[in-house]
């Protein structure tokens, strides 16, 4: 089982994004915070997050396994579950998640409270203000 933790960051001050992504596979820590070239707003940056992370469980030929995958973004996971979002500005977003997902045969995605985020978060900020 692989457990995947996710957020998502944006400062619009200093016109800047990042994510943070933490997975966990057999006891290993694979720890990823990374400032985005182009800034988008925090919503963005959230599906962003998710898209990096499914692009490296494919690129690492993991898509057979138990992903649980959490985010304290609502709106994301709420989206990714019903296959919706009525906001334009993320449907695009929505489209290529749904097309990674197909990837994968055991793939959960489930809402945790920022506290219980608090690694990927970290991640997310310290790229985010890094320089």
């Amino acid at each position: 089982m692989i457990r995947l933790f996710i957020d998502g960051g944006s400062n619009p001050k200093k016109q800047c994004s990042s994510i943070g992504i933490l997975l966990i596979n057999n006891g290993r820590q694979t720890q990823i915070g990374q400032k985005l070239a182009n800034y988008v707003d925090n919503h963005q940056a959230e599906y962003l997050a998710l898209i990096k992370s499914l692009e490296l469980l494919i690129e690492n030929e993991l898509t057979e396994q138990l992903i649980l995958c959490h985010s304290d973004s609502k709106m994301l996971v709420d989206a990714v579950n019903k296959h919706y979002t009525s906001n334009d500005k993320y449907k695009y977003l929505l489209e290529k998640l749904l097309s990674l997902l197909q990837h994968f045969s055991n793939f959960h995605l489930k809402w945790i409270s920022e506290k219980e985020n608090r690694g990927a978060h970290e991640l997310a900020k310290q790229a985010l203000y890094s320089k």
